[in-house]
């Protein structure tokens, strides 16, 4: 048996996504070849969700180099796809600042994601029926704490566009959260409504699942503002237990019986394998965990800890080993 620490070491950060060919224009980017990353863009244009992590990858790859991406519209390349890579590095750029409490820390962070705005709105202007610039925007007026009239508006321009965004309706269920302004009943609705729209076979309804990750991380929260410990907060609040459980456990058996290959799988079964794990269902825990090989997703993790750490406790408990479906040799040390 793999123990936590064995496990943490094999993990892979999918931050630059799970497809190989993805990965290895990430690993260009990074060498500063930034030809293939053009090229990979604009050939997800028909295709919303693989755009959106296309996008998010290779902002992540660029986040040293907006300005030669910039660089690239000089040479003939596609605006919008240029835009929309631009923004998306910049946007890499602020969520990586430090996340400081100080009045210069949060004009710092106020004033970077106002600069990730510029070049999405034009790529938006640009191409009028991309929901990627959109989505972004969303991150962007969620980071802001922006109004929920801005929250609306932004939420209406991408399902108009591409109405189960799976990472835009991860934003949405946050950015409903009590903790940015929303209420409980919202954010449940919001990720029931989610569950409603998905395509048969699509993993949108694991959606829901990160709505009770970011409820329990608000009730951890409270407690411990009240003067109890975080272990003490994290323990009393227990497992995830009775109806909420059975109707996870229901949207995740009708996905696996109908599921169509998405780009989200790795990240829906993360977000279905914590739930499970926290409601103590070790086998339907252990099987969306095994299901996401080495990849390591932040969500929900980082709610409860330092995600690679809490990914791999979760795994070596269960017994599950991540080399088991591992085909792609994918590289850990060369993400972050």
């Amino acid at each position: 048996m793999l123990r936590g620490t064995d496990i943490d070491a094999l993990l892979v950060p999918a931050g630059y996504g799970t497809d190989p060919v993805v990965r290895a224009v990430c690993e260009a980017a990074l060498e500063g070849d930034l030809g293939p990353g053009l090229t990979l863009l604009a050939d997800t244009r028909d295709d919303h969700h693989a755009r959106v992590q296309v996008a998010e990858a290779l902002g992540r790859a660029a986040v040293e180099r907006p300005g030669d991406v910039a660089e690239l519209a000089e040479d003939g390349a596609d605006q919008a796809d240029v835009l929309l890579w631009v923004g998306h590095a910049l946007l890499s750029g602020a969520q990586r600042r430090p996340a400081g409490s100080s009045q210069a820390d949060r004009k710092g962070m106020e004033a970077a994601l106002h600069e990730v705005r510029i070049p999405l709105d034009n790529a938006a202007e640009l191409r009028p029926d991309d929901p990627a610039p959109w989505a972004a925007l969303q991150t962007v007026a969620m980071g802001l704490g922006a109004d929920r009239d801005e929250k609306d508006r932004l939420w209406r321009e991408i399902t108009d566009r591409a109405p189960a965004l799976f990472p835009a309706h991860m934003t949405r269920v946050r950015a409903l959260s009590p903790t940015r302004g929303g209420t409980t009943e919202e954010m449940f609705a919001a990720a029931g409504a989610s569950a409603d729209v998905a395509p048969e076979g699509d993993p949108l309804p694991a959606v829901l699942a990160l709505a009770h990750a970011e409820h329990l991380r608000g009730e951890e929260k409270r407690l411990v503002a009240e003067g109890k410990s975080p272990d003490i907060a994290h323990l009393g609040l227990g497992r995830l237990h009775g109806e909420p459980v059975q109707e996870l456990f229901d949207l995740a058996r009708s996905w696996a019986e109908h599921a169509v290959p998405h780009v989200y799988d790795v990240q829906a079964h993360h977000l279905f394998g914590w739930a499970f794990h926290r409601a103590g269902m070790q086998d339907p825990a252990r099987w969306h965990l095994g299901a996401v090989g080495r990849y390591a997703c932040d969500l929900p993790w980082s709610f409860f800890g330092a995600p690679r750490v809490e990914i791999a406790g979760a795994m070596a408990e269960l017994g599950v080993d991540p080399t088991a479906h591992d085909t792609d040799g994918a590289d850990p040390d060369r993400e972050s």
